[in-house]
């Protein structure tokens, strides 16, 4: 037997209860058998028992999961989905997802009927059938950090617009009504996709080809062309502040006894911002046995333009990246930004060499005996190398392997800087960022050590507004794993 706890609502209270239950039973077998053998009486969905009908959806373990397939553990807490009002136990209101639906007008929109049956072509079909594979189990709607904040409906309404904006007989501007349904709010973190008991690539899919859409169609946030020109005049999407990384750094750093080669992929940010950064990652590669080349023709990666739908610009630098990229005699590309990342691993489909994340780098070549450092720090995880490169346990190894160092796991959350939301929608961005940094703050860290400059950025800025609107003494540094290992090599 095993211990499962439901959370309940009687409409007036919450509380826990706790039940034994047999093992390796399902979540939905194991409250129909709470309700029998203890008359228990719980309240909750269910329908197909198959994985088909998405009405048994809970939150099991503070993940949305869907309960007729998943197997009880011990020690599991079971709650009702997140983000919804509660009607009564683990059974949430349903009606405003159900009205949201018909305001979107989720149906074919034709002008001109044509006589006769229309023939969709097999290649449309093909190509957009993901899209299709929505079971409405809402999981989520019910973890998204904009629709938390904001008036943006959330995930699978987008997959939904989606889903006729690309098909050939709807003949409505499905892009407008995205735009105006707050799509920019969107921080691409792919939180959505990760909980999708049907694996539907909603970012890829449906927000950015949305986006793509609606840009060429003249519906985008001003702020975003900023960034347009700045890639145009620089090949960066921020401005020239300092004398650039690439300006100041030597095209070859080899390392004594090389064990691999890799060729630098600044980023932005690291070029542009945060030169000691991009010195310390040099350093640390040089130290693990890791020589270091780095091209000085390099430019943006494109992440914020095929997140934004800017896919021209897009593709322009793509194309300058490959080219300087493909012709290089290295063992991989080396980044220390989850979005750049992120990008060349998924969105460069035609390179000829393998993208690294620098964590993936060192704990390959082996960690060194690493100086002790007395401080306490926890880690955030971006969105963009969590999920979007599938990195998190690297990162976690370097900073175990640190002697003396306190280390504190918390609850993986987005911060609200990726997707184009903290250059375009920078309030939507600080709510987000604000419900992240009190959970910094009650960690009671000495600093934040994370793999993304953006992150980098938008934390401590966001641990600055939480600190002055609450008043707050202490000060939380935020640095990327470079600067840290750079102190203790």
């Amino acid at each position: 037997m095993v211990k499962i706890t439901v959370k309940r609502f009687d409409g007036k209270k919450e509380y826990l209860e706790s039940y034994e239950v047999p093992e390796n039973i399902t979540v939905l077998e194991a409250l129909e058998y709470i309700n029998k053998n203890y008359g228990a009486n719980i309240l909750f969905r269910a329908s197909c028992r198959n994985g088909q009908c998405g009405s048994c959806a809970v939150t099991i373990n503070g993940e949305p999961r869907l309960a007729c397939e998943t197997k009880v553990e011990d020690d599991m807490i079971i709650e009702p989905l997140r983000g919804f009002k509660v009607i009564r136990d683990l059974i949430v209101d349903r009606e405003p997802y159900y009205k949201k639906l018909l305001g979107i007008k989720n149906y074919l929109i034709r002008k001109n009927y044509p006589k006769g049956l229309e023939i969709i072509p097999p290649k449309y079909v093909e190509e957009n059938k993901e899209l299709r594979g929505c079971i409405d189990c809402l999981s989520c709607l019910s973890v998204c950090p904009a629709r938390e904040v904001s008036e943006y409906p959330g995930p699978t309404f987008m997959r939904q617009l989606a889903r006729f904006a690309f098909d050939k007989r709807d003949e409505d501007n499905r892009e407008v009504t995205a735009y105006f349904e707050n799509i920019y709010n969107c921080t691409t973190c792919a939180k959505c996709v990760e909980v999708c008991p049907k694996e539907i690539d909603i970012v890829h899919k449906a927000i950015e080809t949305l986006r793509a859409l609606s840009f060429s169609r003249g519906y985008y946030i001003n702020n975003h062309l900023k960034v347009r020109e700045n890639v145009l005049k620089y090949n960066r999407s921020v401005v020239e502040e300092e004398l650039p990384l690439l300006k100041q750094v030597d095209d070859f750093y080899p390392a004594e006894n090389e064990k691999l080669r890799v060729a630098f992929f600044t980023g932005c940010l690291v070029d542009f911002r945060l030169q000691d950064v991009g010195k310390d990652a040099i350093k640390v590669l040089n130290a693990h046995g890791v020589s270091v080349v780095i091209p000085k023709n390099q430019v943006c990666c494109g992440s914020p333009f095929f997140r934004t739908g800017q896919r021209d610009v897009a593709e322009k630098l793509k194309r300058k990246n490959l080219e300087i990229f493909n012709k290089l005699d290295v063992d991989c590309v080396v980044t220390i930004c989850a979005g750049c990342g992120s990008t060349l691993k998924n969105d460069y489909k035609e390179r000829e060499f393998e993208v690294k994340d620098i964590t993936e780098v060192l704990t390959e070549v082996g960690l060194l005996k690493y100086k002790p450092l007395k401080m306490r720090v926890t880690y955030h995880d971006p969105c963009h190398l969590r999920r979007g490169q599938k990195i998190y346990k690297q990162p976690r190894e370097i900073l175990k392997s640190i002697p003396e160092l306190e280390f504190i796991d918390i609850e993986v959350r987005c911060c609200g800087a990726g997707g184009g939301v903290r250059s375009g929608k920078p309030d939507i961005a600080y709510l987000i960022g604000k419900r992240r940094a009190k959970m910094i703050y009650n960690t009671n860290v000495d600093a934040v050590i994370t793999v993304c400059p953006f992150c980098e950025y938008h934390i401590r800025d966001s641990l600055k507004k939480f600190k002055e609107e609450n008043k707050l003494k202490k000060e939380i540094d935020v640095m990327n794993i470079v600067s840290l290992l750079a102190k203790v090599i």
